[in-house]
């Protein structure tokens, strides 16, 4: 095992690689920090050290388990994929840091919604469809349950500390994420942003997954104060109105 929960590494604050400069969103430097301080606190330093620990073979080989370079396969029409063009032409190590926070690659909600999936349901990723009654399929093991429990604890941490998704009397698993948005036209990333949270509920038994996203929000620099809010109010809407135990 390279990487748990409790694995720790100093942050600088910064990561030079290939000559350019990755930073955290907050422009701190953490300190030594635990794995699970690194996702309470999405500091990309040390989502680009776990890269760096596991290998870019590893990682990338991840990223084909987890279904990010194909369509879902959900039946819709025109489905497309997300896209790892990056890491799969080059080989250069900022690439594959950047990568590890979710910059320079690209997946649809759809996987997304899948890959989060797959850490509820123990480690196995699944066929998704939108016909009541089909059956369920199973595509494949992406994770080990053990892992899956771990990625699942370090995700509820990240609800506790950051207090907005919590719902009294559930624990509730999520994680949030804000992506710059690339300049097409000039090269590099343009100033606006992807809002999203993922997430999950209960996370010892859950029960469904949610996805919020938004497109260049206005005023809000951070998902905290966007997505993490409307994910909470719905989380909640459904819980209830299942009537599904805590």
């Amino acid at each position: 095992v390279k990487i748990t929960p409790q694995t720790s590494f100093y942050d600088s604050g910064s990561l030079i690689l290939n000559g350019k400069t990755i930073k955290n969103w907050d422009l701190k430097a953490h300190g030594q920090v635990t794995m699970t301080k690194v996702i309470e606190q999405s500091i990309n330093t040390g989502a680009a050290f776990v890269e760096r620990k596991t290998g870019p073979d590893i990682f990338y080989n991840y990223l084909l388990k987890f279904g990010l370079d194909q369509p879902a396969g959900a039946g819709l029409p025109g489905e497309i994929s997300g896209k790892l063009k990056n890491l799969k032409t080059t080989f250069r190590e900022i690439n594959f840091a950047n990568a590890a926070f979710g910059q320079g690659v690209s997946v649809t909600p759809l996987q997304l919604v899948d890959a989060i999936s797959a850490i509820a349901n123990k480690g196995v990723l699944m066929k998704p469809f939108l016909v009541e009654g089909v059956k369920p399929v199973a595509v494949r093991n992406v994770i080990s349950e053990a892992a899956a429990k771990q990625v699942t604890a370090m995700m509820v941490s990240a609800v506790k500390k950051a207090e907005i998704a919590q719902i009294p009397g559930y624990e509730i698993a999520g994680k949030t994420g804000t992506a710059q948005i690339p300049d097409f036209q000039k090269g590099g990333y343009s100033g606006d942003f992807i809002h999203s949270y993922a997430g999950f509920a209960p996370a010892s038994d859950p029960r469904f997954t949610i996805l919020m996203k938004i497109d260049k929000p206005k005023g809000a620099p951070l998902a905290g104060l966007t997505v993490v809010p409307a994910f909470r109010e719905l989380a909640q809407f459904i819980l209830n109105y299942y009537n599904i135990p805590a």
